[in-house]
């Protein structure tokens, strides 16, 4: 699995994951402007190539400051955004869900994914359903995420793993029922989310998995000791 850290597109950053070829890569950028047919190509018979507005009628000009562009230096290609949102191309602007998720988890996550431009307030509300599935896979009841979260406490749940479920639960509350947090402009606020997600998934799962299936892998005597020990 790769761990290496997820920088997602973030507008007028200097450097990110570029959603075009997926490098951490430095980013150019620029605002808008427009040109007319600046594309038919023609030559002493009369037109040689056709632009895709070949005689329409045309204008030049500025692009309202909403409008930019930033362009990858690892792979040269461009990405538009109005305001702080990307318009195009349309991708998934976060890491991929972690693998060990159950299949209804990562689809949850990438739902919200593909909605978080349009609306990150969506995407939290998404993600909350995903922490209350994330829940029932950690062996609670998944009937109300705060009691879930109170009894992973009980049985000696990492601070730091309660502090992410806590940020997820409340952020995704309030998606659902505004309260003090305002996140129908927040992008950045709920990429986090997306992170805490992977995170709980890397410290609850994926790590328990790899400590069982190395302690599987040792010599059966060994366990057997260990066990007997432990049985005093």
């Amino acid at each position: 699995m790769n761990k290496e850290q997820h920088f997602p597109p973030i507008h007028a950053k200097g450097q990110f994951h570029c959603p075009r070829c997926g490098v951490y890569a430095k980013q150019r950028w620029s605002h808008l402007s427009a040109v007319d047919d600046i594309y038919t190509e023609r030559n002493q018979y009369g037109v040689n190539r056709q632009s895709n507005i070949y005689g329409m009628t045309t204008f030049s000009g500025n692009f309202n400051e909403e409008w930019s562009v930033s362009k990858c230096e690892h792979c040269g290609r461009n990405v538009i955004w109005l305001a702080t949102s990307i318009v195009y191309p349309r991708t998934i602007q976060v890491a991929q869900p972690n693998n060990d998720l159950n299949e209804d988890i990562q689809n949850d996550y990438l739902e919200a994914a593909n909605v978080l431009s349009d609306s990150p307030r969506s995407a939290a509300a998404i993600l909350r359903l995903a922490l209350q599935k994330l829940c029932v896979q950690l062996g609670e009841k998944g009937q109300n995420i705060n009691d879930d979260i109170a009894s992973l406490v009980k049985k000696g749940l990492n601070p730091a793993i309660q502090k992410s479920l806590d940020a997820l639960r409340i952020a995704g509350n309030n998606a659902v029922h505004p309260g003090e947090l305002d996140l129908t402009e927040d992008t950045d606020r709920v990429i986090k989310l997306f992170s805490l997600i992977n995170f709980i998934a890397e410290k609850m799962i994926t790590e328990l998995k790899e400590i069982d299936s190395f302690y599987d892998g040792l010599p059966g005597g060994a366990k057997d000791a260990v066990e007997k020990r432990d049985s005093k």
